[in-house]
Protein backbone atom coordinates (compact mmCIF):
# COMPACT_ATOMS: atom_id res chain seq x y z
CA UNK A 1 0.00 0.00 0.00
CA UNK A 2 1.00 3.41 -0.85
CA UNK A 3 -0.09 7.00 0.34
CA UNK A 4 1.12 10.21 0.27
CA UNK A 5 -0.12 13.99 1.37
CA UNK A 6 0.85 17.10 0.11
CA UNK A 7 1.02 19.98 2.52
CA UNK A 8 2.70 23.50 3.03
CA UNK A 9 2.50 25.82 6.07
CA UNK A 10 0.54 29.21 5.78
CA UNK A 11 1.52 31.20 9.34
CA UNK A 12 3.64 32.87 11.08
CA UNK A 13 6.97 31.22 11.12
CA UNK A 14 8.86 28.16 10.83
CA UNK A 15 11.48 28.23 13.46
CA UNK A 16 11.46 30.89 16.28
CA UNK A 17 11.55 34.42 14.22
CA UNK A 18 12.14 35.49 11.09
CA UNK A 19 13.44 38.44 8.96
CA UNK A 20 10.56 40.91 7.54
CA UNK A 21 8.27 39.32 4.60
CA UNK A 22 10.26 36.10 5.62
CA UNK A 23 8.25 33.36 3.45
CA UNK A 24 7.08 30.47 5.08
CA UNK A 25 5.94 26.90 3.65
CA UNK A 26 6.63 23.11 3.08
CA UNK A 27 5.50 20.05 1.49
CA UNK A 28 5.50 16.91 3.75
CA UNK A 29 4.84 13.18 1.29
CA UNK A 30 3.93 10.73 3.59
CA UNK A 31 4.03 7.05 2.23
CA UNK A 32 3.40 3.96 3.78
CA UNK A 33 6.27 1.74 2.41
CA UNK A 34 5.14 -1.61 3.57
CA UNK A 35 2.58 -3.33 5.40
CA UNK A 36 2.32 -6.62 7.00
CA UNK A 37 -0.11 -7.88 10.09
CA UNK A 38 0.23 -6.06 12.89
CA UNK A 39 2.25 -2.67 11.42
CA UNK A 40 3.80 -1.25 8.79
CA UNK A 41 6.87 0.94 7.63
CA UNK A 42 6.52 4.37 6.42
CA UNK A 43 8.91 6.76 5.18
CA UNK A 44 8.34 10.88 5.05
CA UNK A 45 10.09 13.77 2.95
CA UNK A 46 9.75 17.29 4.58
CA UNK A 47 10.33 20.02 1.40
CA UNK A 48 10.98 23.39 2.53
CA UNK A 49 9.72 26.05 -0.27
CA UNK A 50 10.11 28.86 2.21
CA UNK A 51 12.99 30.36 4.07
CA UNK A 52 16.22 28.31 5.32
CA UNK A 53 15.19 26.26 8.30
CA UNK A 54 17.93 25.83 10.93
CA UNK A 55 15.84 22.75 13.29
CA UNK A 56 13.03 21.38 12.88
CA UNK A 57 10.01 19.09 14.06
CA UNK A 58 7.31 18.09 12.19
CA UNK A 59 4.17 16.78 14.42
CA UNK A 60 0.95 14.98 13.61
CA UNK A 61 -2.12 12.67 14.96
CA UNK A 62 -2.83 9.47 13.88
CA UNK A 63 -6.09 8.22 13.04
CA UNK A 64 -6.32 4.92 14.86
CA UNK A 65 -4.21 2.90 17.18
CA UNK A 66 -1.06 2.94 15.52
CA UNK A 67 2.74 3.28 18.02
CA UNK A 68 5.36 3.99 16.34
CA UNK A 69 8.63 1.56 17.47
CA UNK A 70 11.13 2.03 15.72
CA UNK A 71 12.69 5.64 13.51
CA UNK A 72 15.79 6.66 11.69
CA UNK A 73 17.15 9.56 10.52
CA UNK A 74 15.43 11.42 13.12
CA UNK A 75 14.24 11.43 16.89
CA UNK A 76 10.30 9.99 18.15
CA UNK A 77 8.36 10.87 20.98
CA UNK A 78 4.54 9.83 21.11
CA UNK A 79 1.64 10.57 23.39
CA UNK A 80 -1.36 8.58 23.00
CA UNK A 81 -1.98 9.22 18.86
CA UNK A 82 0.35 12.63 18.61
CA UNK A 83 3.66 11.95 17.06
CA UNK A 84 6.60 14.50 17.05
CA UNK A 85 9.92 13.82 14.76
CA UNK A 86 12.90 16.07 15.95
CA UNK A 87 15.92 16.29 13.14
CA UNK A 88 18.56 14.11 13.62
CA UNK A 89 22.25 15.91 14.43
CA UNK A 90 23.22 15.53 10.63
CA UNK A 91 19.67 16.61 9.29
CA UNK A 92 18.75 19.87 10.84
CA UNK A 93 19.27 22.70 8.37
CA UNK A 94 17.12 22.62 5.76
CA UNK A 95 17.76 24.89 2.82
CA UNK A 96 15.25 26.88 0.43
CA UNK A 97 14.24 23.86 -1.80
CA UNK A 98 15.81 21.23 0.19
CA UNK A 99 14.43 18.27 1.89
CA UNK A 100 14.72 16.36 5.10
CA UNK A 101 13.72 12.98 5.21
CA UNK A 102 13.33 9.87 7.92
CA UNK A 103 11.32 6.82 8.43
CA UNK A 104 9.58 4.43 10.90
CA UNK A 105 8.31 1.31 11.51
CA UNK A 106 5.06 1.52 13.68
CA UNK A 107 2.32 -1.33 15.36
CA UNK A 108 -0.68 -1.15 14.36
CA UNK A 109 -4.14 -3.40 15.15
CA UNK A 110 -6.40 -1.95 12.27
CA UNK A 111 -5.31 -1.16 8.82
CA UNK A 112 -3.60 2.40 8.51
CA UNK A 113 -4.14 5.54 6.43
CA UNK A 114 -2.63 8.50 6.41
CA UNK A 115 -2.06 11.20 8.65
CA UNK A 116 -5.20 14.25 8.19
CA UNK A 117 -2.69 16.77 8.44
CA UNK A 118 0.96 17.76 9.62
CA UNK A 119 2.57 21.04 11.76
CA UNK A 120 6.30 22.06 10.84
CA UNK A 121 7.95 23.73 14.17
CA UNK A 122 3.99 24.09 15.44
CA UNK A 123 2.58 25.79 12.01
CA UNK A 124 0.02 23.73 10.53
CA UNK A 125 0.54 22.58 6.55
CA UNK A 126 -1.93 23.93 4.58
CA UNK A 127 -0.61 23.75 0.57
CA UNK A 128 1.05 27.99 -0.26
CA UNK A 129 3.84 29.47 0.85
CA UNK A 130 3.47 32.90 2.40
CA UNK A 131 5.19 36.24 3.08
CA UNK A 132 4.52 36.50 7.23
CA UNK A 133 4.90 40.29 7.44
CA UNK A 134 7.49 41.83 10.44
CA UNK A 135 8.03 39.49 13.42
CA UNK A 136 9.50 40.74 16.48
CA UNK A 137 12.74 38.92 19.06
CA UNK A 138 14.88 39.36 15.38
CA UNK A 139 17.95 40.80 15.80
CA UNK A 140 18.91 41.37 11.92
CA UNK A 141 22.18 39.47 12.34
CA UNK A 142 22.84 36.17 11.60
CA UNK A 143 24.82 33.43 13.23
CA UNK A 144 28.28 32.65 11.97
CA UNK A 145 28.78 28.88 11.21
CA UNK A 146 30.75 26.70 13.43
CA UNK A 147 34.32 26.07 12.35
CA UNK A 148 34.69 22.72 10.80
CA UNK A 149 36.33 20.24 12.97
CA UNK A 150 39.08 19.91 10.21
CA UNK A 151 40.64 23.24 10.63
CA UNK A 152 41.22 21.97 14.34
CA UNK A 153 45.31 21.03 15.51
CA UNK A 154 45.36 20.19 18.71
CA UNK A 155 48.23 18.18 20.28
CA UNK A 156 47.20 14.73 20.51
CA UNK A 157 47.61 12.39 23.51
CA UNK A 158 47.76 8.21 22.84
CA UNK A 159 47.67 6.33 26.11
CA UNK A 160 46.14 3.46 27.11
CA UNK A 161 42.18 2.71 27.82
CA UNK A 162 42.00 3.48 31.65
CA UNK A 163 41.17 -0.09 33.42
CA UNK A 164 40.85 -2.11 30.05
CA UNK A 165 43.94 -3.18 27.91
CA UNK A 166 42.01 -3.97 25.27
CA UNK A 167 41.60 -0.47 24.21
CA UNK A 168 44.20 2.46 23.21
CA UNK A 169 42.94 6.35 23.27
CA UNK A 170 43.88 9.16 21.20
CA UNK A 171 42.63 12.39 22.35
CA UNK A 172 43.44 16.01 22.40
CA UNK A 173 46.19 16.99 24.55
CA UNK A 174 43.88 19.27 26.82
CA UNK A 175 40.64 18.52 26.16
CA UNK A 176 39.49 21.75 27.56
CA UNK A 177 41.18 23.57 24.96
CA UNK A 178 38.83 22.28 22.16
CA UNK A 179 35.86 23.90 23.18
CA UNK A 180 33.66 21.68 23.56
CA UNK A 181 32.65 18.20 24.57
CA UNK A 182 33.99 15.64 22.59
CA UNK A 183 32.67 13.12 20.24
CA UNK A 184 33.74 9.42 20.32
CA UNK A 185 35.23 7.19 17.40
CA UNK A 186 35.01 3.43 18.14
CA UNK A 187 37.73 1.85 16.11
CA UNK A 188 38.15 -1.33 14.39
CA UNK A 189 41.44 -2.36 12.82
CA UNK A 190 42.67 -3.84 9.65
CA UNK A 191 43.31 -7.74 9.73
CA UNK A 192 40.73 -7.56 13.58
CA UNK A 193 43.92 -6.99 14.84
CA UNK A 194 42.97 -6.66 18.17
CA UNK A 195 46.33 -6.63 19.86
CA UNK A 196 48.38 -4.07 17.80
CA UNK A 197 47.58 -1.01 16.60
CA UNK A 198 50.54 0.78 15.06
CA UNK A 199 49.11 0.35 11.67
CA UNK A 200 46.54 2.86 12.01
CA UNK A 201 48.44 5.07 14.51
CA UNK A 202 49.38 7.91 12.62
CA UNK A 203 45.94 7.84 10.81
CA UNK A 204 43.57 7.65 14.49
CA UNK A 205 46.17 10.45 15.49
CA UNK A 206 44.96 12.96 12.41
CA UNK A 207 41.17 12.18 13.43
CA UNK A 208 41.98 13.16 17.20
CA UNK A 209 43.72 16.29 16.56
CA UNK A 210 40.53 17.48 14.66
CA UNK A 211 38.40 17.40 18.21
CA UNK A 212 37.63 13.31 18.46
CA UNK A 213 38.54 10.64 20.90
CA UNK A 214 39.23 7.68 19.46
CA UNK A 215 38.82 4.34 21.04
CA UNK A 216 40.67 1.70 19.08
CA UNK A 217 41.10 -2.14 19.77
CA UNK A 218 44.23 -3.21 20.86
CA UNK A 219 46.64 -2.55 23.56
CA UNK A 220 48.81 0.49 23.93
CA UNK A 221 52.25 -1.63 23.47
CA UNK A 222 51.35 -4.31 21.58
CA UNK A 223 51.02 -6.71 24.13
CA UNK A 224 48.65 -9.62 24.63
CA UNK A 225 45.37 -8.42 25.98
CA UNK A 226 43.57 -11.89 26.02
CA UNK A 227 41.60 -11.11 22.86
CA UNK A 228 41.88 -12.89 19.79
CA UNK A 229 42.79 -11.15 16.45
CA UNK A 230 41.72 -12.38 12.79
CA UNK A 231 37.81 -12.85 13.05
CA UNK A 232 35.49 -9.64 13.66
CA UNK A 233 34.23 -9.33 17.15
CA UNK A 234 31.39 -6.40 16.74
CA UNK A 235 31.20 -6.14 20.31
CA UNK A 236 34.77 -5.05 20.98
CA UNK A 237 33.19 -1.67 19.14
CA UNK A 238 30.14 -1.29 21.88
CA UNK A 239 32.05 -2.03 24.59
CA UNK A 240 34.42 0.43 23.60
CA UNK A 241 31.31 3.03 23.83
CA UNK A 242 30.64 1.90 27.13
CA UNK A 243 34.10 2.37 27.93
CA UNK A 244 33.67 5.86 27.06
CA UNK A 245 30.58 6.30 29.19
CA UNK A 246 32.29 5.09 32.27
CA UNK A 247 35.79 6.97 31.53
CA UNK A 248 32.55 10.39 31.50
CA UNK A 249 31.40 9.84 35.14
CA UNK A 250 34.95 8.62 36.43
CA UNK A 251 36.84 10.88 39.15
CA UNK A 252 39.93 11.92 38.16
CA UNK A 253 39.85 11.06 34.23
CA UNK A 254 41.28 13.76 31.58
CA UNK A 255 37.87 12.82 29.71
CA UNK A 256 35.29 13.38 32.88
CA UNK A 257 32.17 15.71 31.79
CA UNK A 258 34.46 16.04 28.63
CA UNK A 259 32.44 14.03 26.06
CA UNK A 260 29.98 13.77 24.64
CA UNK A 261 27.85 10.36 24.46
CA UNK A 262 25.09 12.09 22.15
CA UNK A 263 27.50 12.13 18.77
CA UNK A 264 29.04 8.31 18.50
CA UNK A 265 30.30 6.62 15.49
CA UNK A 266 32.07 3.50 14.22
CA UNK A 267 34.72 3.38 12.03
CA UNK A 268 36.99 0.38 10.84
CA UNK A 269 39.17 -0.31 8.36
CA UNK A 270 39.00 -3.79 6.15
CA UNK A 271 37.94 -6.06 8.51
CA UNK A 272 37.70 -3.94 11.15
CA UNK A 273 35.34 -2.17 8.95
CA UNK A 274 32.85 -5.37 9.22
CA UNK A 275 33.12 -4.67 12.78
CA UNK A 276 32.05 -1.03 12.40
CA UNK A 277 28.76 -1.99 10.38
CA UNK A 278 27.73 -4.92 12.66
CA UNK A 279 28.48 -2.53 15.80
CA UNK A 280 26.58 0.85 13.90
CA UNK A 281 23.41 -1.06 14.88
CA UNK A 282 23.88 -0.11 18.03
CA UNK A 283 20.88 2.71 18.94
CA UNK A 284 23.88 4.81 21.12
CA UNK A 285 25.79 4.95 17.08
CA UNK A 286 25.01 8.13 14.83
CA UNK A 287 27.00 7.47 11.98
CA UNK A 288 29.42 4.48 10.34
CA UNK A 289 32.31 4.97 8.23
CA UNK A 290 33.73 1.68 6.11
CA UNK A 291 37.46 2.03 5.12
CA UNK A 292 38.12 -0.70 2.21
CA UNK A 293 35.59 -3.16 3.66
CA UNK A 294 31.80 -4.47 3.25
CA UNK A 295 30.12 -7.57 4.43
CA UNK A 296 30.34 -10.44 1.60
CA UNK A 297 27.96 -11.89 -0.19
CA UNK A 298 28.71 -15.23 1.11
CA UNK A 299 28.28 -14.51 4.53
CA UNK A 300 31.98 -15.12 5.55
CA UNK A 301 33.17 -14.12 9.20
CA UNK A 302 29.77 -15.17 9.64
CA UNK A 303 27.58 -11.78 8.59
CA UNK A 304 25.77 -11.83 5.86
CA UNK A 305 24.84 -8.92 3.86
CA UNK A 306 21.04 -8.82 5.30
CA UNK A 307 22.92 -7.08 8.39
CA UNK A 308 23.07 -4.21 6.64
CA UNK A 309 19.18 -3.69 6.57
CA UNK A 310 19.80 -2.77 9.98
CA UNK A 311 21.72 0.30 9.90
CA UNK A 312 20.14 3.49 11.75
CA UNK A 313 22.45 6.10 10.83
CA UNK A 314 24.27 7.38 7.76
CA UNK A 315 27.06 5.65 6.42
CA UNK A 316 30.42 6.27 4.40
CA UNK A 317 32.02 3.54 2.12
CA UNK A 318 35.53 4.54 1.11
CA UNK A 319 37.79 1.94 -1.28
CA UNK A 320 40.89 2.38 -3.24
CA UNK A 321 39.82 1.79 -6.39
CA UNK A 322 39.83 -1.31 -8.47
CA UNK A 323 43.09 -2.55 -6.97
CA UNK A 324 41.62 -2.53 -3.68
CA UNK A 325 40.56 -6.44 -2.38
CA UNK A 326 37.47 -4.62 -0.98
CA UNK A 327 36.26 -3.10 -4.42
CA UNK A 328 33.76 -5.02 -5.19
CA UNK A 329 32.22 -5.65 -1.38
CA UNK A 330 32.16 -1.76 -0.77
CA UNK A 331 30.12 -1.01 -3.85
CA UNK A 332 27.88 -3.23 -3.56
CA UNK A 333 27.09 -2.47 0.32
CA UNK A 334 26.78 0.45 -0.68
CA UNK A 335 23.87 -0.62 -3.42
CA UNK A 336 22.37 -2.34 -0.40
CA UNK A 337 22.03 0.53 2.16
CA UNK A 338 18.50 2.04 3.11
CA UNK A 339 20.28 4.55 5.30
CA UNK A 340 21.72 7.95 3.60
CA UNK A 341 24.93 6.60 2.28
CA UNK A 342 28.32 8.25 0.30
CA UNK A 343 30.57 6.18 -1.42
CA UNK A 344 33.83 7.91 -2.01
CA UNK A 345 36.68 6.08 -4.30
CA UNK A 346 40.13 7.47 -4.64
CA UNK A 347 41.60 5.12 -7.53
CA UNK A 348 45.69 5.28 -6.01
CA UNK A 349 45.01 4.60 -2.49
CA UNK A 350 44.27 0.57 -2.94
CA UNK A 351 43.88 -1.74 0.35
CA UNK A 352 45.60 0.65 2.31
CA UNK A 353 46.57 4.16 1.21
CA UNK A 354 44.37 5.79 3.62
CA UNK A 355 45.68 4.13 6.39
CA UNK A 356 49.15 3.91 5.76
CA UNK A 357 50.01 5.89 2.34
CA UNK A 358 50.37 8.42 0.61
CA UNK A 359 46.49 9.27 0.52
CA UNK A 360 46.20 9.01 4.14
CA UNK A 361 45.63 13.04 4.74
CA UNK A 362 43.20 12.90 1.94
CA UNK A 363 41.65 10.39 3.17
CA UNK A 364 41.21 10.80 6.98
CA UNK A 365 40.25 14.54 6.08
CA UNK A 366 37.27 12.87 4.26
CA UNK A 367 36.58 11.09 7.01
CA UNK A 368 36.70 13.84 9.60
CA UNK A 369 34.33 16.02 7.33
CA UNK A 370 31.70 13.16 7.05
CA UNK A 371 31.62 12.88 10.78
CA UNK A 372 31.49 16.82 11.52
CA UNK A 373 28.83 16.70 8.66
CA UNK A 374 26.39 13.95 10.67
CA UNK A 375 27.27 14.22 13.90
CA UNK A 376 26.82 18.19 13.75
CA UNK A 377 25.37 19.04 10.49
CA UNK A 378 28.14 21.49 9.64
CA UNK A 379 27.38 23.41 6.50
CA UNK A 380 30.92 23.79 5.47
CA UNK A 381 31.82 19.74 6.09
CA UNK A 382 28.49 18.89 4.32
CA UNK A 383 29.49 20.89 1.39
CA UNK A 384 32.53 18.85 1.71
CA UNK A 385 30.75 16.05 1.71
CA UNK A 386 28.06 16.09 -1.08
CA UNK A 387 28.61 19.30 -3.25
CA UNK A 388 29.73 18.78 -6.62
CA UNK A 389 32.40 21.38 -6.01
CA UNK A 390 33.64 19.49 -2.68
CA UNK A 391 35.56 16.32 -2.65
CA UNK A 392 34.02 15.10 -6.46
CA UNK A 393 35.74 18.23 -7.92
CA UNK A 394 39.21 16.67 -6.57
CA UNK A 395 40.79 14.72 -8.92
CA UNK A 396 41.01 11.58 -9.04
CA UNK A 397 38.38 11.26 -6.40
CA UNK A 398 34.70 10.01 -7.48
CA UNK A 399 31.43 10.42 -4.83
CA UNK A 400 28.21 9.07 -5.03
CA UNK A 401 25.73 10.10 -2.51
CA UNK A 402 21.70 8.69 -1.57
CA UNK A 403 19.35 9.48 0.25
CA UNK A 404 20.46 12.76 1.42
Amino acid sequence: MSAAVALATTAAALVGAQAASAATGCRVDYAIASEWPGGFGANVVVTNLGDPVNGWRLSWTFSGNERITQSWNGSHSQSGARVTVTNAAWNGTISTGGTASFGFNADSGTRTTPPAGFSLNGVACTGSTTPTGTTTGTTGTTTPPERPAVENNFAVTREAAHGDNRYTVFRPANPQSVGRTLPVLAFGNGACAHTDNREVTRALTFIASKGFVVVDTGSVDGSPNGVPSGSPIPSLLTDAISWAAREQNRSGSPLAQRLDLTRVATAGHSCGGLEALIAAQDSRVSAVVSLDSGLFADGSFGYSRSELRKLHSPALFMDGGPSDIAYENTQANYDLVTVPAVLARHPQAGHVGFITGNQMTDGMTTVVQFLDMVLYGNQTARDYILSPSGLAAKYPWTVAGKNF
